[in-house]
Formats: C-alpha cells, structure tokens, sequence
C-alpha cells in the first residue's frame, strides 16, 4: 500500500485521475429533487394549516369562551 505525500500531485495525475466521490454530475438533479420536494411540502402545509384555519373561523367563538378553558383537540 503507497503512501500518498502530496495530495495535489496525486489527485492531478492521469493515472489516478477520476471521481473523487460517487456519482459525480448529479448535483444539479439532486438540487432541483430537494427545491421540487421543499415547494411540495410548503404547498401540502400551508394546505392544511388553512383548512384548519378555516373550520376554526367557522365555529365563531364568542368573546366570553376562552374562560370555560376547554380545549377541543
């Protein structure tokens, strides 16, 4: 097993020339997958917190409820 001294020298030369990590390329495609599954969260989230919004809104509260202190989960 050789020991390598010099790092640039060993990766800059043409023998040993190649990928330094797997699946070199597809960074850009592992970028546009992250953005593309953030918006789809974002989008299903905000989805749900607005619906839930809404049937809350629907019940209309009255001024005087919160002092029953009764939480409806």
């Amino acid at each position: 097993m050789a020991t390598v001294t010099n790092w640039i020298d060993h990766l800059t030369a043409e023998e040993v020339a190649g990928q330094v990590y797997p699946m070199v390329g597809s960074e850009m495609w592992w970028l546009l997958a992250g953005i593309i599954f953030w918006l789809a969260w974002t989008v299903s989230t905000a989805t749900g917190e607005a619906e839930e919004h809404e049937k809350l809104a629907r019940k209309k509260h009255g001024s005087n409820d919160y002092k029953s202190n009764i939480a409806e989960w």
